[in-house]
């Protein structure tokens, strides 16, 4: 019998066949799983689709992306967004090359040179969606990446809005002390001459004395905060500087009440985000002991001399059996994860309900408290005029006159600082939601909200 009759006859041969066979049209060794359903994206990837930061025309923006947090988070971003073409690659074609060289030997023929030169091509032909939700995946890490940078980009805005109205009152509070100690010291002459007179007692004077150190005191502390608020803005803005703080003035404008929304939110949608990352995640571990298929053609040059070159082409199979309970665990902890977003998805709800909750009570307060302020304020204007008009008639000593101007100094800054803690809680507000941009009509350059 012929070798290549006993080769075609061989029942382990048959058995070869029997089992390619199998693999090829049955695939009884690997199905898909019944519980993963067919891949579906579940989620609308915009990282592509967003215009980059850097080439925003505003001054500010172009301020805010080069800092260092902001500047890193975009370049991870990109980082993240290239990787997403590599991962794209698995299911093109690939080709290798193989070399060897050497001796080769018979026990009784000696020994030649030999060369062995190899080409193999693969291409991915079948592994129930694998590839697909890999590919999936570093697009969702993409998608996050961008969102984080974004996120970065509008805690950093919040810092330089924080510092800018930080340094608007302190420059306001301390222009109001200017004024009123200026008027203050024009009448300064007239109590010393009351007091030289002893028309007013000389501890009258040092309680004047007194109250006037006192905002002299707060003017110091206006022009600290003033300096202070202004070499970060400084450090922040850099060489954009004088242009972002121009486009500050023109853009801020702080709400009178804001209600929070989770509809554009950064934060919900990088929740969401990691949500499908875990989902993706368990269906590859769901995937993972089911059969690949690739196509696959080698071709080689021929060991010894005489021989011809070995071709295989074909269908090449592999088919995890047993991982160790790897997948079972893996499964187990990643639906443990998939808890954990739950409750960050619940906690971040209750944030907001309570920065609502805040806020609402703020403004609750902020109404009667400026009424009564406005108020106060009113009353010491009209007491002022009546007290110059007694003074020049000689009705009034000139004391009550400069305690006057002081205290309507000390009505004017609480004014002032009543509308600070309206900016810095909503302010504050926002940010919990990452909608910073609102303030300054920027939304549109991070992909959130609307810019006007």
């Amino acid at each position: 019998m012929s070798s290549e009759n006993h080769l075609t006859t061989s029942p382990k041969v048959k058995t070869g066949f029997g089992l390619l066979a199998c693999f090829a049209l049955v695939g009884c060794l690997g199905t898909n799983d019944p519980k993963v359903e067919p891949f579906q994206p579940n989620s609308a990837l915009t990282y592509d689709k967003q215009a980059p930061l850097e080439t925003h025309s505003s001054a500010l923006v172009k301020a805010i992306v080069s800092t260092p947090a902001v500047s890193r988070a975009l370049s991870s971003a990109a980082a993240t967004k290239e990787r997403v073409a590599v991962a794209r690659t698995q299911k093109e074609m690939t080709v290798s090359g193989s070399g060897s060289s050497g001796f080769e030997t018979d026990t009784d023929d000696g020994s030649e040179g030999v060369l062995i030169v190899g080409v193999t091509a693969q291409k991915l032909l079948s592994d129930n969606g694998k590839t697909d939700r890999s590919i999936y995946l570093s697009e969702l890490l993409a998608e996050t990446a961008k969102l984080e940078s974004q996120i970065a980009f509008d805690q950093a805005l919040q810092q330089i809005l924080d510092a800018y109205i930080a340094r608007s009152t302190a420059l306001e509070v301390d222009r109001i002390i200017t004024y009123y100690v200026t008027l203050f010291n024009e009448r300064e002459d007239l109590v010393q001459t009351a007091v030289d007179a002893g028309v007013l007692s000389n501890s009258d004077y040092l309680e004047l004395q007194s109250l006037k150190n006192e905002i002299l005191s707060e003017q110091a502390q206006a022009v600290f905060q003033s300096h202070t608020s202004a070499s970060f803005l400084r450090t922040s803005l850099g060489s954009n500087y004088d242009a972002a703080l121009a486009e500050l003035v023109k853009r801020y404008a702080p709400t009178s009440g804001s209600k929070l929304s989770t509809t554009n939110s950064n934060q919900v949608t990088l929740l969401d985000l990691k949500k499908s990352q875990i989902q993706t995640e368990i269906e590859l571990q769901k995937l993972s002991k089911t059969l690949t298929t690739n196509w696959q053609s080698t071709v080689s040059s021929p060991k010894s001399r005489g021989a011809g070159s070995t071709l295989f082409a074909g269908v090449t199979m592999n088919f995890p059996i047993k991982d160790g309970g790897k997948s079972e665990a893996t499964i187990a902890a990643l639906q443990k994860e998939l808890e954990v977003n739950a409750l960050e998805v619940s906690t971040y709800e209750q944030e907001v309900t309570l920065a609502q909750q805040g806020l609402d009570n703020f403004f609750a307060y902020y109404e009667k408290q400026k009424v009564l302020l406005n108020e106060r304020k009113r009353i010491a204007d009209e007491r002022i005029v009546e007290l110059e008009l007694k003074l020049k008639s000689g009705r009034s000593d000139v004391s009550a006159l400069a305690k006057e101007f002081l205290a309507l100094a000390q009505t004017e800054i609480a004014i002032e600082r009543l509308n600070f803690d309206r900016k810095a809680k909503t302010l504050s507000a926002l940010s919990v939601t990452g909608q910073t941009c609102e303030l300054v009509r920027l939304c549109n350059a991070i992909g959130t909200g609307n810019s006007k």
